[in-house]
């Protein structure tokens, strides 16, 4: 089984990377990223996703204001460094890592 999937964060070579981690699995088809949240939610509001891989601390928009504009969410997988965001992801369905 293939999870299609959608990476944003505001750091460029962390898309490239986390994009190679996941392809190599095989499990995922990356139907997109973006480094900009407010172009990721305009892309998900068009297409939907089985997954999306979300940076939380980002300029203009954070990931879960991003995730409040969504009209379904898709299962969420925060890609943060900063551990005290961990509650708040489980109170809006989500994981980190």
């Amino acid at each position: 089984m293939t999870f299609s999937a959608h990476i944003v964060d505001d750091e460029p070579l962390a898309i490239r990377r986390l994009s190679r981690l996941l392809a190599a699995t095989g499990r995922f088809d990356i139907a997109g990223s973006s480094t900009d949240p407010e172009a990721a939610a305009a892309f998900l509001s068009r297409k939907r996703v089985d997954v999306l891989f979300l940076d939380i601390q980002m300029p203009g928009m954070n990931g879960f204001e991003l995730l409040a504009t969504l009209p379904d969410q898709p299962a969420v997988i925060f890609t943060t460094a900063y551990d005290q965001y961990a509650l708040k992801a489980f109170e809006v369905n989500s994981t980190t890592c």
